[in-house]
């Protein structure tokens, strides 16, 4: 994972968590909004595979409604908010690093994807296609660039902490995913237009299918 954003969150977990810290700007929670979303493509037998879990706050609001949920996040200390359920797993691990067998209906990416570089995201995509059932679903939620790419490498002066994202295209962002072989099915403006922040950035969930 890139090394910036890594260092970034692993200075979080070590010095400020809660389950709130993953949530960098100040009133931007929109879990509930990012749950809901998702259960549209869920039943009671659906199994998920969470990439960068973080705290659980979309994973909490979901396990009642799935068979099973296992969640991949690199620090324990944001793991320990996620819901201690027989149907939900953890492991501690950087997903670059870790591989399984097992086969999911769905594979989440909520708020991860813009730290890491495009050819960090191509690893990831071409990865786990392999772990999704035929019909399954790769659901990804960012910020993404609406004209360009837009990355940001730097002091933040809101967050007082250096800071790597990268807001890729979002055409382009498709462009990737079909040349690894997903098919586009939707490409939702998830969040109510007060939600986005930016002008050269907007909030969009891609659902890509295998």
């Amino acid at each position: 994972m890139n090394e910036k954003a890594l260092d970034f969150y692993k200075e979080m977990a070590e010095t400020s968590c809660s389950q709130s810290s993953v949530k960098l700007a100040k009133n931007s929670d929109f879990t509930d909004i990012d749950s809901k979303f998702i259960m549209q493509y869920t039943n009671k037998n659906s199994e998920i595979l969470d990439l960068g879990s973080g705290t659980g706050l979309i994973i909490n609001k979901i396990y009642n409604n799935v068979k099973s949920i296992l969640a991949v996040e690199p620090f324990k200390q944001f793991s320990d908010f996620i819901v201690n359920s027989p149907n939900v797993e953890i492991i501690n691990s950087n997903f670059f690093e870790w591989n399984t067998d097992k086969m999911f209906d769905i594979i989440t990416l909520f708020g991860v994807v813009h730290y890491l570089e495009e050819n960090e995201v191509k690893i990831i995509y071409e990865k786990f296609k392999k772990n999704l059932r035929l019909g399954g679903k790769l659901i990804i939620k960012s910020q993404f660039g609406l004209e360009e790419d837009v990355t940001i490498s730097g002091f933040s002066e809101e967050l007082q902490k250096d800071y790597f994202a990268q807001y890729r295209y979002i055409e382009n962002e498709q462009r990737l995913l079909e040349r690894i072989g997903y098919k586009i099915e939707s490409v939702n403006d998830i969040y109510p237009t007060e939600c986005n922040r930016w002008e050269n950035t907007h909030f969009f969930s891609i659902v890509a299918v295998v």
